[in-house]
């Protein structure tokens, strides 16, 4: 295996790298929340999701987005994957944090926002029924759902898969 040569690469300027945290929230009957916002062209639906700012480390992005998107606060986050995604033409490199938020207290689901207060829309699905979310995000959202019951199931993802 060859290694590429990072010897252009001034240590003071390091590549971008964006940083996003992902939070998967369930029922009690096991469906996930899904949301989808206006803000994206396709109206696609999602986990809950963050960019990180400067310097926040990902398990704080995954309770900002909690709070910020469906005023969930979460005591504790448990890691289910984390995915390198490679730069591409549309797309910069970065890396994904998916955590666990768990099964909210039921007065917690009962008040969460109604469609347009923070998202179009939300909504619990089965957990077998994650086509639905974008297709870039797929395949990690499945394996993090996988993870779930399966705790040899691959953690560390490239682009969305365990790597070869």
């Amino acid at each position: 295996m060859r290694f590429p040569d990072h010897s252009d690469i001034d240590p003071r300027f390091p590549p971008r790298r964006l940083v996003y945290a992902q939070v998967l929230v369930r029922n009690p009957v096991g469906d996930v929340l899904l949301a989808s916002s206006n803000l994206r062209d396709d109206n696609a639906w999602n986990l809950l999701t963050m960019r990180a700012l400067k310097d926040e480390p990902p398990h704080d992005v995954a309770r900002r987005a909690g709070f910020h998107d469906v005023s969930l606060k979460f005591d504790t986050l448990t890691l289910l994957v984390v995915d390198a995604v490679t730069a591409g033409d549309d797309r910069t490199e970065a890396l994904w944090f998916l955590f666990d938020g768990g099964i909210p207290a039921k007065e917690d689901l009962d008040n969460l926002p109604k469609p347009g207060e923070t998202h179009d829309n939300l909504r619990f699905e089965p957990s077998t029924n994650v086509a639905l979310c974008c297709a870039e995000n797929r395949s990690r959202v499945q394996h993090a759902v996988d993870r779930l019951t399966d705790p040899f199931a691959p953690v560390y993802l490239t682009n969305g898969h365990p790597p070869a």
